[in-house]
């Protein structure tokens, strides 16, 4: 194997890895903050329902917090779900662009050489 064509093996499998690196990273990364905060958040719900129990049923003052308390939670959880279904809807479009990418470079590839 001649140094040309062992340099043209690592620019192949370096752009292999930068492809897969920038179609995967940020997706990796941004799930692991999602379900870092969405188990922060259902935890709290759980201290939440768990303080339910100890509010006094004469006490509207603490029963319309701990209402609110609660429906905000909730609204936060949806929002957190919803990032999960964007996020899940960018890397697939994402990868529909790389696989269209390579397509085209194929096609073109093969027009030069006919």
């Amino acid at each position: 194997m001649s140094f040309q064509e062992f340099m043209s093996k690592v620019r192949y499998w370096d752009n292999r890895f930068a492809k897969w690196m920038l179609g995967h990273f940020y997706t990796i990364f941004f799930e692991f903050v999602l379900v870092a905060i969405f188990l922060l958040y259902f935890v709290n719900i759980f201290k939440t329902i768990d303080i339910s129990t100890q509010v006094a049923a004469g006490n509207i003052t603490e029963q319309l917090l701990l209402q609110q308390s609660t429906h905000t939670l909730l609204i936060i959880i949806l929002l957190i779900l919803n990032s999960f279904w964007m996020l899940f809807i960018f890397n697939g479009m994402n990868r529909l662009r790389i696989i269209l990418k390579d397509i085209s470079y194929q096609l073109m590839r093969q027009r030069q050489n006919n």
